[in-house]
Parts: structure tokens; C-alpha cells; sequence
């Protein structure tokens, strides 16, 4: 039942800016503290803001439910690394009983197996698993971690109790693109799907990004040497652009870089400390700490209008304090 007030908020504003795109996608970052450090996302010594400016459950809560009442379809928990954060299950749990179509989760896999059971009550059945080598040595020098055999028997383990997962890869040139090959082999065995990232010019990997940027036209034209590739259809703000291959995997490529999506965008970012951005390649936000819900619905408002239309060329925000 919608208050009073939030209704006629309902009857006043909606999630579409001037260019007509419809904001139904929340990406909700829990913490930015994560524990690999992987080279392109965060430096080994990387700084955390205090965990005492993180919003409590209830705000995550009430801001969702605004939203929702906006025209919020779908929300995706990411981090930093999600499961770090220990009030996670309350915040899950509060997320879970809003009206939405989708829950997802973002995470490396290091703590997966603690929560399968109770994502799987709460209905967050979309896994989003970031991993970017299959090889021992290769993986611990992009994550400086050694977690590899613990991802993959966490993947093996949600995979057979029915969650939908998808893998990320960020392919990265010279450091782990000759992998690709593997991973398709790897989606097929498991009937996961894979999807092969840009790197992306956001904060501490614009240092490396020029040396290391490998477009997905180039990834997609070395695959096509070993498979046919059949396209998937996909809805117009979907990210990636999919394919399934004659061996039968299911494989996407999200080319941020090099075939920017911003014209479909139907996304917005809540960070951990509540700044709302309006886009991945946007520093400024605005922020819903400690604000009435009359007043966000300004705040709201004045997102819409800073949605860029055409991407910025970089950030030097760190992705890990946005939330990937």
C-alpha cells in the first residue's frame, strides 16, 4: 500500500529523462572494500571510506521503495565485494520483499558458498561472478589472491542448486586474452554464460588501460576462427551483445569503450555512503544521506537531467567506490 505522500510523488515524477530513456535498473553497492585487489580496479593498498557513513538497511530500503514506486524494476547488489559487508543478509532480506522483477548479486565467489542457501530463499537467483583467469598463477598475479580452486568450486556448487550465473571476464591484452578459448570451453562444461568485458577507462586502470585495451570486435573475430556464432536477441538496454556458439555455449561481449550503450542506458548507481549517480562515468551525484523523502524526490529529478547521453572518456573515480 503507498502512503499518501509517496503516491502523489508517484503521480508527479517518473524515471524517464529528456531523452527518453526509463531508469529501471538500480546498481546498489553494499561496501567498496573488497578482498582481491585486482590490478585494474584498485591498488594493493587501497583505502575504504569508514564503514560508519555506509546506509543502514533501513535506508537502502526505504530508497528502493521509492523507487519501485517510481518505476524500479530491478536491482543488482555489487560492492566493492557484497558478501564483505556484514549486515548483508538484513539488507537482502529487506530488498527482497520489495515488488521487483529481479535481485541480482555481483561478487567474486570467495564467500559465495556461505550465502547460497539464503539467496536462493530470498529469490536472488541471478549470479553475476567476476573472474578473469582460469590459470592459478595468472589469477593470483591480476587479483594478488590465491582463491582460484575456492571460485570454482563455489561456481560448481551454485550452478548445481539452480542459479542463473553469468562470469566476467575483463580481457586484458598481453595479460590473460589468451584465455578466451578457455573460458568458452568452461561456460559449456558448466552451462554458465560468459561474458567478455573492455577494460574501461575508470580510475586507477586509466594508467595501464592504452596498453592493455583489447576492443571485443577483435576478441569476437579471434573466436570466429574456432566457432560459429549465432546472435542472441536481447532487449534494447541490455549491455552486452550475446551470442551462442556451435558447441553451445552461451557468450556476451560488453564494449563500453569501444560500442558505448549510453543512448539504452536504463541505469542508475547507489553508492555505499547513498550518492546517487546517474552513470558509471560520472563523479558528481548526488547524496540521499540523511534527506526527507520530499526532498529526494529533487534529487531524483535532478539525476534525470544528468544522465549523459554520449560516455565521457574516463573517470577518475575509482570503480570500486561507484560500484561495478
Amino acid at each position: 500500500m503507498l502512503s499518501i505522500f509517496s503516491l502523489a510523488i508517484a503521480m508527479t515524477l517518473t524515471l524517464i529523462d529528456t531523452h527518453g530513456r526509463r531508469i529501471r535498473k538500480l546498481r546498489i553497492s553494499l561496501t567498496d572494500q573488497c578482498n582481491l585487489r585486482c590490478q585494474y580496479c584498485m591498488p594493493v593498498d587501497a583505502t575504504f571510506i569508514a564503514k560508519d557513513s555506509y546506509l543502514r538497511p533501513q535506508e537502502y530500503q526505504a530508497i528502493a521503495q521509492e523507487l519501485v514506486e517510481l518505476g524500479l524494476e530491478e536491482i543488482r547488489l555489487t560492492g566493492g565485494e557484497p558478501l564483505l559487508r556484514q549486515d548483508f543478509l538484513e539488507i537482502a532480506t529487506r530488498l527482497a520483499q520489495l515488488p521487483l522483477k529481479k535481485i541480482g548479486l555481483t561478487t567474486n565467489g570467495v564467500f559465495l558458498d556461505r550465502y547460497l542457501e539464503a539467496l536462493w530463499q530470498l529469490g536472488i537467483h541471478h549470479l553475476n561472478i567476476s573472474l578473469d583467469s582460469l590459470n592459478p598463477d595468472n589469477f593470483q598475479r591480476i587479483t594478488h589472491g590465491d582463491r582460484l580452486d575456492t571460485i570454482k568450486d563455489h561456481i560448481h556448487q551454485a550452478r548445481s542448486q539452480g542459479f542463473r550465473i553469468k562470469i566476467n571476464m575483463v580481457v586484458m591484452r598481453g595479460i590473460n586474452d589468451h584465455e578466451i578459448g578457455e573460458f568458452v570451453e568452461y561456460a559449456k562444461a558448466l552451462d554458465i554464460d560468459v561474458r567478455f568485458l573492455e577494460l574501461m577507462r575508470i580510475g586507477y586502470a586509466c594508467e595501464t588501460q592504452g596498453d592493455r585495451f583489447i576492443s571485443a570486435q577483435e576478441l569476437l573475430k579471434c573466436l570466429k576462427t574456432h566457432y560459429h556464432l549465432t546472435p542472441l536477441s536481447q532487449p534494447e538496454d541490455s549491455t552486452s551483445f550475446n551470442f551462442v556458439t556451435d558447441c553451445g555455449a552461451r557468450i556476451g561481449f560488453i564494449a563500453s569503450e569501444s560500442q558505448p550503450f549510453c543512448g539504452h542506458c536504463s541505469r542508475w548507481r547507489l553508492s555505499a555512503d547513498g550518492i546517487l549517480r546517474a552513470c558509471l562515468l560520472k563523479t558528481d551525484g548526488r547524496s540521499l544521506k540523511n534527506t526527507t523523502l520530499a526532498h529526494r524526490q529533487g534529487l531524483y529529478r535532478d539525476l534525470l537531467e544528468m544522465k549523459p547521453y554520449l560516455r565521457p572518456s574516463e573517470v577518475p573515480h575509482a570503480m570500486y567506490q561507484i560500484g561495478g
